[in-house]
């Protein structure tokens, strides 16, 4: 099986040395050709022939802008967007792939991205955004991940790893060590725009570990401080006030710098950045894991060792529920979902006191999840008011 496969050669540790040769992963020859292929229309006559676009080349002219972006300003400016053809989609997922491997990194997102769910964003002055989503049988069962590579004029110049839920997004953003001291705040603007417009976010978070927790590189690059810089602040009240504590003292001495120990304090926690008022039902505020232990705990109690018979107890009673009659029509993703969420939902709080509207709903919510495209189960969740108080209260552990 896949997953144990994966494990067993995680666990050998294999070292791998990249040879020369023409088909080798390369830096140097890693760009677009800029010729994307847009998906044919639904007419006949249009799926005989693929529109091509290409993308000129900008040309930079005058010093680069190195100024720290409005964020508000940003996402009132939404990029252009355009869902690429299945075979451009697999150019860019491999692109995205080289890029990693010759620096020695790796992210799921690319390496399991779905050439059927790839967009080229355009952000402007030559910057683009190559947005790919998972295969549904890499997925997490809340948040939708998203993997962008950032290009300039083709080139891989950065990625962006992106998760959605709850009106908001965690945002880890990365720019290759030989393209730093740039344009990263103005680019990091045209993300955050990127990622409300394709996934409708007013509140955006930083994990602690993007910041410096236990990594010497966000560190040493003062990663704490560009956010702070951009309007990010932590809710932790002990960070809060350190940071205060840090910004009067670089007031009275504007040479003052925050040692590594100092930056490692302030890294401890999230930090939020929202266009709407603060709010508490967001991503790095939610427990969602102790939604699954909610699961866990649940059929514990119904079924004991005889876990074999929950899967197909817990389907049908979720079909009960919801009114669905027959899973026939949807693919192979589609069911295996509705066998991950079946569980969950015959645990919601008061779903059976749904509207029958509200219970179809959810029925949408979990096949998006097996579909083409992972963001219309962003949306459709955000959409869906009875399900998301649920999963806050399971989260919150307030049943």
């Amino acid at each position: 099986a896949d997953r144990a496969r994966e494990a067993i050669y995680d666990g050998l540790d294999v070292p791998m040395r990249i040879v020369p040769g023409a088909d080798t992963p390369s830096r140097t020859r890693a760009r677009t050709e800029r010729m994307f292929d847009a998906p044919p229309g639904r007419a006949p006559a249009a799926r005989a022939r693929t529109r091509r676009f290409r993308d000129p080349i900008h040309y930079t002219t005058a010093p680069l802008d190195r100024r720290r972006p409005d964020l508000s300003a940003e996402i009132a400016r939404p990029p252009a967007t355009r869902l690429l053809s299945p075979r451009a989609g697999a150019e860019l997922v491999e692109l995205a792939r080289v890029s990693m491997v010759t620096r020695q990194r790796d992210l799921d997102a690319f390496a399991y991205a779905d050439p059927r769910d790839v967009r080229l964003v355009d952000a402007g002055e030559g910057v683009q955004f190559a947005c790919m989503g998972m295969i549904p049988e890499r997925r997490l069962m809340f948040e939708s991940v998203y993997g962008f590579v950032t290009l300039k004029n083709g080139v891989p110049v950065g990625y962006v790893l992106t998760s959605a839920l709850f009106g908001s997004s965690e945002i880890a953003y990365n720019v290759f060590d030989t393209y730093r001291g740039g344009e990263a705040a103005r680019i990091y603007g045209r993300v955050i725009a990127a990622t409300a417009l394709l996934f409708g976010r007013d509140t955006f978070t930083i994990y602690p570990d993007q910041l410096g927790d236990d990594n010497d590189e966000a560190l040493e690059s003062g990663a704490w401080w560009f956010y702070w810089k951009l309007g990010f602040r932590p809710r932790d009240p002990v960070v809060l006030r350190l940071a205060r504590t840090e910004v009067a003292k670089m007031k009275r001495q504007p040479r003052h710098r925050s040692s590594i120990a100092v930056l490692r304090r302030l890294a401890r926690a999230n930090v939020y950045w929202s266009a709407k008022p603060d709010r508490e039902d967001v991503i790095g505020r939610l427990a969602l894991a102790n939604a699954g232990d909610a699961v866990t705990r649940a059929l514990a109690r119904r079924f004991g060792s005889q876990r074999e018979d929950a899967s197909g107890a817990c389907e049908r009673d979720a079909m009960t529920l919801l009114g669905v009659r027959s899973l026939a029509g949807w693919n192979a993703a589609e069911r295996a979902w509705w066998r991950r969420w079946a569980p969950l939902v015959c645990v919601l709080p008061g779903v059976s006191r749904w509207s029958p509207v509200w219970r179809r709903a959810l029925t949408q919510v979990i096949r998006a999840k097996g579909g083409v495209r992972e963001d219309e189960f962003v949306r459709r969740f955000d959409a869906h008011r009875p399900l998301r108080r649920a999963i806050r209260k399971l989260a919150e552990g307030t049943i």
